[in-house]
């Protein structure tokens, strides 16, 4: 009977993958392994021989389909990697949009001149979103996590972690450039993510 289910999930699941949110997938494939252990049940009761094993995971797996009804619509299949780099401040776009998985900015090689600022934006809909700053540069960072996540910053503890609940969590900071370090000019940086980490950091040399 597991061995039916869990092949009946994999096909539902297989077949709604492609393009789909996260979420409706496993709701369609835990849907089909439900019906099987649902058919299951049916068939032992008639039989009169009801196994528990049977009823504990109809249970388990009707929690899952309810744990995968309330995943968001933004969290997609398509979970892939993305790298910006731009080389100077013309090669800078005015957004930058990445939709599932690890999408890194890296700002590391921009030559800002002291007075002038640049302005980018960049978002995620889920997962982790990694901006890297120019060692001269001021940064007027706005950030913000819209449902679920963790917004990290120059200067943070590693270890501090924020959870956002159902509303927005956001943060606004000004990044001077670490002590010692000659003043260049400003990024102006909007960040959003709808859940994951939003991360900050600066170029090691």
């Amino acid at each position: 009977m597991f061995v039916l289910a869990l092949l009946a999930g994999a096909f539902g699941t297989a077949a709604d993958w492609e393009g789909s949110p996260l979420g409706e997938a496993l709701q369609t494939g835990l849907a089909a392994a439900l019906i099987v252990f649902g058919l299951g049940l049916a068939v032992s009761s008639l039989l009169g021989r009801t196994g528990f094993g049977t009823v504990v995971l109809a249970v388990f797996t009707a929690g899952l389909l309810a744990g995968a009804a309330a995943l968001p619509r933004e969290i997609g299949t398509d979970w892939r990697e993305v790298e910006w780099r731009p080389a100077a401040v013309a090669d800078v776009r005015p957004v930058y949009e990445a939709g599932t998985g690890l999408a890194t900015l890296d700002l590391s090689r921009l030559d800002v001149p002291k007075g002038t600022s640049v302005a980018v934006s960049a978002s995620i809909d889920a997962g982790r979103l990694k901006v890297l700053l120019p060692r001269e540069v001021t940064a007027e960072a706005d950030v913000t996590v819209r449902r679920l996540g963790d917004i990290q910053l120059p200067g943070d503890d590693a270890g501090r972690i924020e959870r956002a609940g159902p509303g927005r969590q956001n943060r606004t900071a000004t990044l001077a450039p670490p002590a010692g370090t000659e003043t260049g000019g400003t990024i102006e940086l909007d960040l959003d993510a709808g859940i994951g980490q939003v991360e900050v950091a600066r170029a090691a040399s």
